[in-house]
């Protein structure tokens, strides 16, 4: 079935393997800071918008002809956002609560307005780090709790996101890895994995770039709402992942992935139900292996 799309952040990586996925019929507009680097040819326009100017970017959601608004926007820099944490009592500012709140509400205040679907990309730091898998369900911690400022404020964004009457679907990921369309993402992730800022371990389970493209486009194709949480099957330490990634790219062997004892990660949950599988992070690793060896 034709679509068009408006797409928040085209120059995300996850936004190139999803534009890059998906079918002929498929109309694109973009909205950002940047045009999309890999696949330009797929947008009929790309609108210049900074994040933080939420009146231009409510207004561009509004005026254009797009049946479904799909948002990467985020600002992910997890250090950036624990140094913007306010302290008791203080209200809450800086970039992340300017980008993952006041513009993401901006966002479906606006689509829902226009009879528009949307769907938003958050994390699964809006959860505790530890305590097993953690079903769609599950209560987020909130801003003010949370441990994660950038988890907090994509919590109140959901929180947020919840109270809008329309069509919204919210998609929970756990940290993006593999070679999409620019190889280059993976030497940063894979710096920025091996150890959290207070030097203690990092542990998360991953969601290889194309499941989560795939995830998105059944979401758009299917007329459903709420949050869906996808990550691949297997738990693993973020350090092992990153050193895997690191051989992969230095291209100095292969090493299996090594699975954690503890935190499983978020679990497919209703995505299953919609039939979407994830591929195995075995299978992730290799299909890396056989990209970089046909280099």
């Amino acid at each position: 079935m034709p679509r068009r799309i408006l797409l928040i952040g085209p120059s995300s990586g996850l936004a190139e393997e999803f534009v890059l996925r998906a079918p002929a019929g498929w109309a694109f507009e973009g909205v950002g800071r940047r045009s999309a680097a890999h696949a330009p040819d797929r947008y009929e326009t790309v609108h210049v918008v900074d994040a933080r100017e939420v009146g231009p970017l409510e207004y561009a959601v509004r005026a254009n002809d797009c049946d479904t608004v799909v948002s990467f926007l985020q600002e992910g820099d997890r250090r950036l956002c624990q140094e913007e944490r306010p302290g008791p009592g203080a209200l809450p500012s800086g970039i992340a609560w300017d980008t993952n709140v006041l513009a993401t509400e901006a966002i479906g205040r606006a689509a829902v307005s226009e009879h528009k679907r949307l769907i938003v990309v958050s994390t699964d730091e809006v959860f505790p780090e530890s305590g097993g898998p953690a079903p769609e369900s599950t209560v987020p911690i909130q801003w003010r709790e949370n441990p994660s400022w950038y988890g907090g404020t994509w919590a109140e964004a959901e929180a947020l996101l919840g109270r809008l009457v329309g069509s919204v679907a919210i998609l929970r990921v756990s940290a993006l890895f593999g070679w999409s369309v620019a190889p280059e993402c993976d030497r940063r992730l894979a710096a920025e994995l091996l150890t959290r800022p207070d030097g203690s371990s990092d542990i998360l389970q991953p969601t290889f770039v194309p499941d989560a493209a795939s995830a998105l486009r059944r979401l758009v194709e299917d007329p459903v709402s709420g949050r869906f949480n996808v990550a691949v099957p297997e738990p693993v330490r973020r350090a092992d992942l990153a050193d895997s990634l690191r051989q992969r790219v230095g291209r100095l062997g292969t090493m299996p992935p090594r699975v954690s004892e503890r935190h499983p990660g978020l679990v497919p949950g209703r995505l299953m139900e919609l039939g979407f599988r994830p591929t195995t992070l075995a299978g992730a690793l290799e299909s890396l292996a056989g990209e970089s060896e046909g280099d």
